[in-house]
């Protein structure tokens, strides 16, 4: 067997080679989906210099990357037939970084990396974890009502650029978002501006906004960013676009559709949509200086 050969990372297609090993190993016991990589690198711009991303071949074939997000935050992922590279990713991991603590946080279910940094030392950590939410589209369809004079529609390109990240931002505080960020999310693989579901206000003005990422191999889709003014809190905007998102979703052909929820709140949320929990994750860390 060949030796693995380790890339850094250079530019987008880099990125499309990440998301080839993701999609090619995605199961509903997988930390990643192919559109989280899409949001997670560009929905910040300038931001290139804070992370530091290593892809390993094994004949031109990705089966490993490697994300540090700097001072000391690894994500990653290994092919299941090759975890013996789970403790490479880790050993490169602790050579690039100079904090002390260093942190990991994977799916519960990704036994063949948890093994790994049990391993190399790392530790559990007592942290809240994210739940991971999934619905069937097989025989779905979300009826949705709008208060008068709210209208729904997906966007349509670079002339809805200004609202969209408007209501981004608006709708979270301290958000990075810009229209140049959002511009290159927008140009990246898979995003579907059909996907990328808005509802406006009378006065013109986006008040909510659902964008699903499709992974036609997998018919998979991940909901990611979801989000309302809070102008328009609590007139059920939210749960209106992403229904009506997840209607188009599925009329694309998808018979999935997930969430990561982050906080208990936002697991109530999808859970009246008709979401249900199927994964948590797992956070650990060691200190360098104890090793």
């Amino acid at each position: 067997m060949s030796k693995p050969v380790i890339r850094t990372y250079k530019d987008s297609s880099d990125l499309k080679r990440m998301q080839k090993l993701t999609q090619a190993i995605w199961t509903l016991e997988s930390n990643y989906h192919i559109g989280d990589l899409a949001w997670q690198r560009h929905r910040h711009a300038g931001r290139e210099d804070e992370w530091i991303t290593a892809i390993w071949e094994m004949d031109e074939k990705p089966v490993a990357w490697g994300w540090v997000k700097l001072p000391g935050s690894l994500m990653f992922q290994v092919d299941p037939n090759f975890t013996e590279l789970s403790k490479d990713v880790i050993s490169w991991f602790k050579k690039i970084t100079e904090t002390n603590e260093q942190r990991v946080t994977v799916l519960e279910t990704e036994s063949h990396l948890i093994s790994a940094l049990e391993d190399s030392l790392f530790n559990p950590l007592e942290e809240t974890p994210e739940v991971l939410s999934k619905i069937s589209l097989d025989s779905c369809h979300f009826p949705v009502n709008l208060p008068n004079e709210f209208k729904a529609r997906h966007i349509k390109g670079g002339g809805d650029l200004t609202n969209r990240v408007g209501v981004q931002r608006a709708s979270f505080s301290g958000s990075r978002v810009t229209e140049e960020s959002y511009r290159n999310v927008m140009n990246t693989y898979p995003y579907d501006s059909s996907l990328d579901w808005v509802i406006e206000s009378p006065n013109g003005e986006f008040a909510a906004f659902c964008l699903i990422w499709f992974d036609e191999i997998n018919k998979v889709g991940l909901l990611e960013p979801v989000g309302t003014d809070p102008r328009f809190w609590r007139m059920g905007l939210g749960s209106s676009v992403c229904k009506l998102a997840l209607n188009a979703l599925r009329d694309k052909g998808a018979n999935t559709a997930i969430v990561v929820c982050t906080s208990p709140k936002t697991y109530e949320f999808y859970k009246s949509i008709g979401f249900e929990p199927f994964a948590q994750t797992k956070s650990f860390h060691r200190l360098k200086n104890s090793l």
